[in-house]
């Protein structure tokens, strides 16, 4: 069994599976060469370059890396070494404080937006701020029906979103969401999953306030953060939070739990959720 896969989305892209069900990547064919989008790392970029060279023989010119974290930004060397690498500016700033040798940097840095030509194609790149990550682009693709949006690890059809959402900006995700519903995309796709209908952005958005909403009244409801008699403020802060997180995600389960990752995930969320409400951030 192979660990990769392509899927042919029309208008020129394509998606590479890295091991199928667990990374995805697009990538966009033209007459000129290639735009590809994210190497996700060394082992996976080998295999990306070789399931793009099953669909052309075209060089990849254009790179661009979707947002600075590691697991998508790894093995452009190994997918395109004298590609021009694209990036939001943020992202850039990240590589130059922690200098990674997978990582190659950025040669052209995207503000607020770009549109992005080679031969004869567009990919649009739009820049709404600080939400999974200081740097994540919202990238319009062509596909046979109408563009689609990939917004990786920001929405992901079919999945709740993930564990104690990593490096997030709470306020930023919401507003991004927002912000991005605006576009004109059919479909939307992020890092992980395979493609959805638009209605996934603003479901993902609903999501996060409803399980906000959710953990606000708990958290309030039981008093916020008072110990119990000869209770330290350790096992306070587990037994608080413990209780308003599962209480949170129970209260969505019959709206949301059916979708992928909810069981394991909307607790964790919730507690992230919980520190944003106590802290701020």
């Amino acid at each position: 069994m192979t660990d990769w896969s392509v899927t042919d989305l029309g208008g020129g892209t394509y998606l590479f599976h890295w091991r199928p069900g667990f990374y995805v990547s697009p990538f966009l064919v033209t007459r000129e060469g290639v735009l590809a989008i994210d190497p996700i790392a060394p082992t996976a970029a080998r295999a990306y370059r070789e399931a793009i060279a099953t669909i052309t023989d075209a060089p990849v010119t254009l790179v661009i890396y979707s947002h600075e974290h590691r697991d998508h930004s790894s093995g452009a060397a190994e997918l395109a070494p004298n590609a021009t690498i694209i990036a939001q500016r943020r992202a850039a700033e990240r590589f130059a404080r922690r200098p990674d040798p997978s990582i190659l940097p950025p040669t052209l840095l995207v503000e607020n937006h770009a549109s992005l030509q080679l031969g004869g194609k567009q990919v649009e790149a739009y820049y709404f701020g600080p939400n999974h990550s200081p740097s994540n682009l919202a990238l319009l693709l062509p596909t046979a029906e109408g563009p689609l949006l990939y917004y990786c690890d920001v929405v992901e059809p079919g999945f709740a979103p993930y564990r104690n959402l990593p490096d997030t900006d709470v306020v930023g995700l919401l507003e991004s969401l927002a912000a991005v519903s605006a576009l004109p995309f059919r479909r939307c796709a992020g890092g992980h999953g395979v493609p959805g209908p638009a209605e996934w952005v603003p479901l993902t958005r609903q999501y996060l306030l409803d399980l906000l909403a959710a953990t606000e009244r708990e958290y309030r409801g039981q008093g916020g953060q008072v110990p119990l008699p000869g209770e330290d403020g350790v096992a306070m802060t587990e037994r608080v939070r413990r209780g308003v997180c599962q209480r949170a995600a129970e209260a969505l389960r019959s709206q949301y739990g059916h979708w992928k990752g909810f069981e394991a995930w909307a607790p964790l969320t919730a507690d992230r959720l919980l520190s944003y409400l106590i802290t701020g951030n």
